[in-house]
């Protein structure tokens, strides 16, 4: 895989400080709705939903994804404080994910037990997207243990403008060769702009190119 130049990696972590921010403060204006505590040893630690942070961060840019590859899925049997016993699943899982350019990539362990194999699985990728948005500042909060129930601030976002990438426009431009659609009739559809050449293109917001892709996205699906 072609690696970032000097030039790109600088703008790409000034384009990821800017993404963290904006999502960030998205998690703070859901306030405690998006909280929810986390069982750990000896004591309860207070993290986000997995669905809200999800949310966040597609609300600033849906140019991300991730790789999954199952470690371990083992059926134990476990005692609960009930007294009774109960089959459940415990899978482990590496996780693989980028934010706005796919050369550069987090990667985290992820664990998750529960009653079917499915589910163990499915919560342990969970748990390893939170560590990766983690690393990229994401969510930080939660594992520096800044989280509480009571006192949590609703502070409604500032609106930002972040620039669109290079990658996001070409990513743009491979859809609409996949689609045999062309951007300005996707750009007008969804933004009711009208944009003519691929410089004017470039000049549409992060959030704006986010929504194209999204939109091509569900066609090519």
């Amino acid at each position: 895989m072609e690696r970032l130049t000097p030039e790109e990696k600088q703008k790409l972590d000034k384009q990821l400080k800017e993404v963290a921010k904006r999502v960030n403060e998205i998690l703070d204006s859901y306030g405690e709705k998006a909280l929810q505590e986390v069982p750990a040893r000896g004591r309860k630690l207070i993290g986000y939903i997995p669905q809200f942070l999800i949310d966040a961060l597609n609300s600033v840019t849906t140019l991300w994804s991730y790789d999954y590859r199952l470690i371990s899925l083992e059926e134990k049997e476990v005692l609960r404080k009930s007294g009774n016993k109960e089959k459940v699943y415990q899978a482990t899982v590496e996780v693989s994910l980028w934010i706005l350019d796919d050369r550069i990539k987090k990667v985290q362990i992820g664990g998750g037990e529960n009653v079917t194999p499915a589910d163990a699985v499915k919560g342990a990728i969970t748990d390893a997207i939170g560590k990766c948005l983690s690393l990229y500042s994401i969510g930080s909060k939660a594992y520096r243990g800044e989280l509480e129930f009571k006192g949590v601030k609703h502070v409604a976002p500032e609106p930002r403008n972040l620039t669109a990438t290079e990658k996001q426009i070409e990513y743009v431009k491979t859809l609409a060769k996949k689609t045999n659609i062309d951007y300005p009739k996707m750009v007008k559809q969804i933004l009711n702009k009208t944009v003519r050449t691929e410089e004017e293109l470039k000049n549409l917001s992060a959030p704006e190119i986010s929504r194209i892709i999204e939109a091509y996205k569900r066609i090519a699906i």
